[in-house]
């Protein structure tokens, strides 16, 4: 799970004017019913041709079926909804703010017994 909200951050920002090279991203993830948050920070290299649409990084993953809807990209500010299929159809919403060397944003999931939301953080470290 924790892969996919990494895989989500990505796809969320198609638009986004980023520097490729290698970033540093940490995803801290509130589930319904569990106290402690779950937290992550992994290192991802972003080739030229992804930072320019960050969204081929989602389609990569097979177990991933997702689709987004009303985005709204105002070069700084990414928005959009988005409904994943699986054993349980998942909706929410995300907002992305972003700028050439780092970005942050939070996501909500639910379904009718499941919430979670989280909150990214990425920054460009350097040359892949």
């Amino acid at each position: 799970m924790r892969r996919f909200f990494v895989l989500l951050l990505f796809a969320s920002t198609a638009r986004a004017d980023i520097d490729p090279g290698n970033w540093e991203i940490s995803a801290s993830t509130e589930l319904q019913g569990i106290k402690e948050p779950v937290t992550m920070t992994q290192t991802r290299c972003l080739s030229a041709e992804e930072a320019r649409d960050p969204s081929r990084l989602f389609g990569s993953s097979p177990a991933a079926r997702c689709q987004f809807t009303h985005r709204s990209d105002t070069g700084g500010v990414f928005t959009f909804e988005i409904t994943c299929e699986g054993q349980q159809q998942l909706r929410g919403a995300g907002t992305v703010r972003y700028g050439r060397d780092s970005l942050d944003g939070e996501l909500e999931l639910k379904t009718d017994s499941f919430f979670a939301r989280s909150r990214i953080a990425g920054r460009r470290i350097g040359g892949c």
